[in-house]
C-alpha cells in the first residue's frame, strides 16, 4: 500500500491536532485548582485541609495529585502526631516548687515523647518537601500552592517544634531545680506551696534556677499561644 506525500501531511496534521485536543484541557484544570487553593486554604483564616470530592478531583486533572501531597502529609501528620500531641500538652504541669519531685517520673516521659514527635515532624516534612520539589508547576500555580503548602505543611509544623523546644528547654531547667533540692534537702524546707531556706547562698542559687524554670515556662506558653492562634486563625 502506497501513501502519498499529502496524505502523509494530512495524516500528521490529525495526529498533531489530536495531541493539542488532549493538552487543551490544562490551563482549564489549572485554573480551578488555583482557585481552589486560593479560596479555600489561603483566605482562610487558620488551618484547612478541605477534602476533594470526586467531581474536584476530575476537574484538577493530574493537579489533583500535587494537591495529594498536602493531603497525605495532613493524613500522616494526625495518625502519628496528634494522639503524642494531646499527650503532651494534656499533661498536668507543675505549680508550684512543691510539685517538682513527683513530676520528676513525668519530666522523663515528656522530653521522650516531645522529642519523638518533634522527629516525627522533620521526617515527614522532608517527605513532603522532597514531593513538593518534584512537581512540575507552572509559574501562577507554584505561587499559590507555595502558600496553600506553607499553611498546611510548613508553618503548622514549625510551630509544633517551636513549642516542644521550648518545653524540652524548660524541663531542662526544671530538672535543674529538682536536682538542686535533692543535694540540698538539709537546708530546704517544704511548707505547702512554699520553699523556705535559710541559707543565704542557697536561697540565692535557687532562685536563679526558679527564674530560669519560670521563664521557660513562659516560652510554652507563648509558643503555645502563637500556635493556637495560626490554627485558628484568631
Amino acid at each position: 500500500m502506497k501513501f502519498s506525500q499529502r496524505s502523509l501531511l494530512w495524516m500528521l496534521g490529525g495526529l498533531l491536532a489530536l495531541g493539542i485536543a488532549g493538552c487543551s484541557s490544562e490551563p482549564k484544570e489549572r485554573a480551578a485548582f488555583i482557585t481552589f487553593l486560593q479560596t479555600r486554604i489561603v483566605d482562610k483564616p487558620g488551618v484547612h485541609v478541605p477534602r476533594l470530592t470526586p467531581e474536584e478531583e476530575k476537574s484538577f486533572g493530574a493537579y489533583s495529585k500535587h494537591f495529594a501531597v498536602i493531603s497525605d502529609y495532613n493524613r500522616t501528620i494526625d495518625s502519628k502526631v496528634e494522639q503524642p500531641l494531646r499527650n503532651v500538652t494534656g499533661m498536668r504541669m507543675p505549680r508550684t516548687i512543691a510539685d517538682l519531685p513527683a513530676w520528676r517520673e513525668n519530666m522523663v516521659t515528656l522530653r521522650k515523647t516531645s522529642v519523638q514527635v518533634r522527629n516525627t515532624i522533620d521526617t515527614e516534612q522532608a517527605a513532603a518537601g522532597a514531593k513538593r520539589v518534584a512537581l512540575k508547576q507552572p509559574d501562577d500555580l507554584r505561587m499559590v500552592f507555595d502558600k496553600a503548602y506553607g499553611r498546611i505543611v510548613s508553618d503548622p509544623g514549625n510551630g509544633v517544634k517551636d513549642m516542644l523546644t521550648a518545653l524540652e528547654s524548660m524541663i531542662d531547667s526544671a530538672e535543674k531545680l529538682t536536682a538542686f533540692m535533692d543535694a540540698h534537702k538539709a537546708q530546704i524546707r517544704l511548707n505547702g506551696a512554699m520553699a523556705e531556706v535559710d541559707d543565704q547562698k542557697v536561697l540565692d542559687e535557687m532562685n536563679v534556677l526558679m527564674k530560669d524554670m519560670n521563664a521557660g515556662s513562659e516560652k510554652v506558653a507563648q509558643a503555645q499561644r502563637k500556635l493556637n492562634a495560626l490554627v485558628s486563625g484568631r
